[in-house]
């Protein structure tokens, strides 16, 4: 057997046992791999942090003292620049939380006086009534005497109270246990936080040993191609989420403009619950639109029917008209991918996956595209030299 036979010989045994042993030991290496995810995880939140804090952050760096910088411009600009970026983050969470939460309040209340009323009112319409099965009218009509028996309301405080005195020590491991993983998640969060701001702190120096390292360790094509792919990845997500972020803040605010035009209930409240579901893509309209439909029939039906088909209109107008002219077409995959990436990525890793499969899938798609153009101009390039060569034969 030839020295090449040998050594492809001795690959493919390895490969072989490799496979074997992963099989055998899979569940070992299941726990291993938990383990490991588990330990790493504030450090990919933090990743993921710092990297929405650093766009931000880049913004405020273009605009702090960019003509005459002085070198008290020069010390202070990552500071700064970090403290507006985290402030500028806490003050639209603040701002989303005092829109959304006090009318959330003040909706639910509406809706649990509402819902009695509702009942009645639906019981005593025949036309409804005649397409009803006979067990959905007879279980609407027991939900409905409950509402307003007070007997029924004294038995379940009654029955809550029971439950906390003698039943919650049958479920006391399954609340510790609730209680321990909200705790760990609260925890790499915070972990993730500090994490964060400590890289964008250190951020040129951490950058500056990252290029030291690749030179030193990485042959110069394949550094090449690494840095080339992560640029290409970094301008899709940049691209990508500043894009999204501009389109729910224009849609929050035409949906704001139009409930109030409109004089529709809950306005400023909807708003940014559409604002902030239009970051989730394709479905995230869709979800807003049902919740705040929802929200509104509490009211009236006929506002309700109002709101749905405002926000339709102008989902449409903003995505035809204003989206592409204000944002450009950032995101340059074909709507097929787009919605597969949204689909596979939801379906894996839920509303993250949806929102980071997007720019992947963009990021793969163009580097492929850019790849067969280069190809398809080389082998163009040669067949014309072949041409010419035949030419002068």
């Amino acid at each position: 057997m030839t020295k090449q036979g040998k050594k492809l010989l001795l690959h493919l045994s390895l490969a072989v046992l490799g496979v074997f042993l992963v099989i055998h030991y899979w569940a070992t290496i299941a726990t291993w791999f938990s383990d490991i995810y588990k330990a790493i995880l504030p450090c990919i939140i933090g990743a993921v942090i710092a990297y929405l804090i650093n766009i931000l952050m880049r913004f405020y760096e273009r605009h702090y003292f960019t003509k005459k910088n002085p070198p008290f411009a020069q010390k202070s600009r990552t500071a700064v620049c970090l403290i507006c970026a985290i402030l500028t983050i806490l003050c639209v969470i603040v701002g989303i939380i005092v829109l959304i939460v006090p009318q959330l309040i003040s909706c639910v209340k509406l809706i649990v006086q509402q819902a009695p009323k509702g009942v009645e009112a639906l019981l005593k319409n025949d036309k409804i009534v005649q397409y009803l099965p006979e067990s959905v009218y007879d279980w609407l009509a027991n939900w409905r005497e409950k509402l307003t028996d007070q007997a029924f309301w004294s038995d379940f405080v009654a029955k809550a109270t029971a439950f906390l005195k003698t039943g919650l020590g049958s479920t006391g491991s399954k609340i510790t246990s609730a209680l321990t993983s909200t705790a760990s998640t609260i925890g790499s969060v915070v972990i993730g936080i500090v994490f964060a701001i400590y890289y964008l702190a250190c951020r040129g120096s951490i950058q500056r040993n990252v290029n030291r390292l690749a030179a030193n360790y990485l042959k110069p094509t394949v550094r090449e191609k690494l840095f080339h792919y992560a640029s290409v990845f970094n301008d899709c997500f940049h691209k990508y989420i500043v894009a999204q972020c501009l389109e729910a803040l224009i849609l929050g605010s035409l949906c704001l403009v139009g409930m109030l035009i409109l004089r529709l209930p809950y306005a400023p409240m909807i708003s940014a619950l559409v604002c902030l579901m239009a970051l989730v893509p394709i479905v995230g309209a869709t979800i807003s639109a049902v919740i705040g439909t929802v929200m509104i029939l509490a009211v009236s039906p006929v506002q309700a029917v109002i709101f749905f088909a405002m926000l339709m209109v102008v989902q449409v107008i903003e995505g035809n008209l204003i989206f592409p002219k204000v944002v450009g077409k950032s995101v340059g995959a074909p709507g097929l991918i787009v919605f597969a990436a949204v689909t596979v990525g939801g379906s894996i890793f839920g509303i993250p996956g949806m929102m980071v499969s997007v720019p992947a899938a963009t990021a793969v798609f163009n580097e492929l595209r850019a790849d067969m153009t280069n190809r398809e101009q080389q082998k163009g390039a040669a067949q014309c030299d072949a041409a010419e060569t035949a030419s002068e034969e």
